[in-house]
This record gives C-alpha cells, sequence and structure tokens, in this order.
C-alpha cells in the first residue's frame, strides 16, 4: 500500500497552539482598544471610521508580519543559524523592555495625556490612523517577532506560513473588534464608562511600586537567561 499522504504540511497541534496562545498575547493591546473607544465617542460617523481604523490596523499587522516571515525565510536561506540568534534577540530585546519597564515603576509619574481623535480623522483618514497606531506599537510586539521565528523554524512552506499568519492577525483583531461593537451598540447605555477609560489616562499620577517593578526586573532577568543559556 502507498504512504499515506500529509496534508499537514508539516504543522501539527504544538505549533497551531504556540501560535494561538503569542496571538492571544499580541491581542491584549490596549492603544488599539483605546482608539476605537476614542473614535465610537467622537468620530461623526463612528460606525465607518472605526471600521475605517481597524482594518487599516490589522491590514498594517499582517504586512508587517508577512514581510517578516518572508524577510526571515530568505536570511535563513544564507544564514543556516537565523533561527537561534532571531530567538536570541527576540529574548535580550524583551529583557531591555522589561527592564525599561521595572525601572519606570520604581517612581511616581504623571499617567500618559488623554488620547483625542484629531479634526481630520474621517472613514477615509482612518485606515492610515489604524495603519500608523499599529506601527508605533510594534517596538513592544515581542509575540509576533516570535511567532515569526517559531514559523521559520518549521517545515511548511511559504504560503503555509503566510495563511498561519493571516489566522494570527485575526486572533489579533479579536478583542480590538470586540470593544468597537459593543462600544457601538451600547454607547448611550455605556458611555460613562467609556468616556473614564478613555480620558483616564491623563489625569492623576500612576505611583511607584516596588514590587511589581521587582517582577518586571525578574521577567528581564528569565528572559536575559533563556537567551544566553537556553537556546542554541
Amino acid at each position: 500500500m502507498p504512504d499515506p499522504v500529509d496534508w499537514s504540511g508539516g504543522m501539527d497541534f504544538g505549533l497551531l497552539a504556540s501560535l494561538a496562545g503569542l496571538a492571544v498575547l499580541d491581542s491584549l493591546n490596549t492603544s488599539t482598544m483605546l482608539a476605537v473607544v476614542v473614535v465610537v465617542l467622537t468620530a461623526r460617523r463612528p460606525a465607518a471610521t472605526g471600521w475605517a481604523y481597524l482594518a487599516g490596523a490589522v491590514l498594517a499587522f499582517y504586512l508587517v508580519a508577512a514581510g517578516l516571515l518572508l524577510g526571515a525565510s530568505a536570511a535563513e536561506d544564507a544564514l543556516a543559524d537565523f533561527s537561534m540568534w532571531a530567538r536570541r534577540a527576540i529574548f535580550a530585546v524583551l529583557a531591555l523592555f522589561l527592564v525599561r519597564l521595572g525601572w519606570r515603576r520604581l517612581r511616581t509619574r504623571p499617567k500618559r495625556p488623554a488620547v483625542r481623535l484629531p479634526s481630520w480623522v474621517n472613514p477615509w483618514s482612518a485606515v492610515g490612523l489604524g495603519a500608523l497606531t499599529t506601527a508605533l506599537d510594534l517596538p513592544s510586539a515581542f509575540p509576533l517577532f516570535f511567532a515569526v521565528s517559531r514559523l521559520v523554524d518549521v517545515p511548511i512552506g511559504t504560503a503555509q506560513g503566510l495563511a498561519l499568519l493571516a489566522g494570527y492577525a485575526v486572533v489579533y483583531a479579536l478583542p480590538t473588534l470586540g470593544v468597537f461593537v459593543v462600544g457601538l451598540r451600547l454607547k448611550d447605555r455605556m458611555r460613562d464608562r467609556l468616556e473614564q477609560f478613555a480620558s483616564g489616562y491623563g489625569k492623576g499620577e500612576v505611583a511607584a511600586s516596588r514590587p511589581i517593578a521587582a517582577l518586571y526586573l525578574a521577567a528581564a532577568a528569565a528572559s536575559a537567561a533563556i537567551a544566553v543559556f537556553v537556546i542554541g
């Protein structure tokens, strides 16, 4: 009898589960959620503007992810150990980012300014605003970089990798989409809560917290240890 055909193309449950988990982590992005709340509350045409903003944000996220995958795959052809160094770089940068967060929690600081919707935002320009917001958030998108590294490291084709990243982008968008849809449907009943969420960033101070700073610094040390001693 002929050998059975492997339709998975190198994909297994472990890969899919890890990508799903990373996408969930990436989706917990308060910046995009805050932006859609501001759109719902202040845009002249909140539905059209919000959908355009989401389209721009998700499309930009997917194009960046696809570009990272294609670039990483090309680099791997030239450098056999690319995947190892890519993962080390990801964990090293993550460690630096966590050190920065820990250092900030050691002192009291003002909350970041409240977000306001620019006057030029409309259903057409909101696409660009969504793409810009995504671009500004990329330095903190560590799960995406690790997901791309996982895809480079497994024996799947480019088309399969791009399809998996499309699913990743869908999961990334779901929480923000949920906030947007609920905000549109319940805007009048939830206006007070939505306004509190949108304006609370600009009032008061963020108190220093040594326990939280210690957690960030411990996580940074663990990330650095993984980069140096585990990956190889």
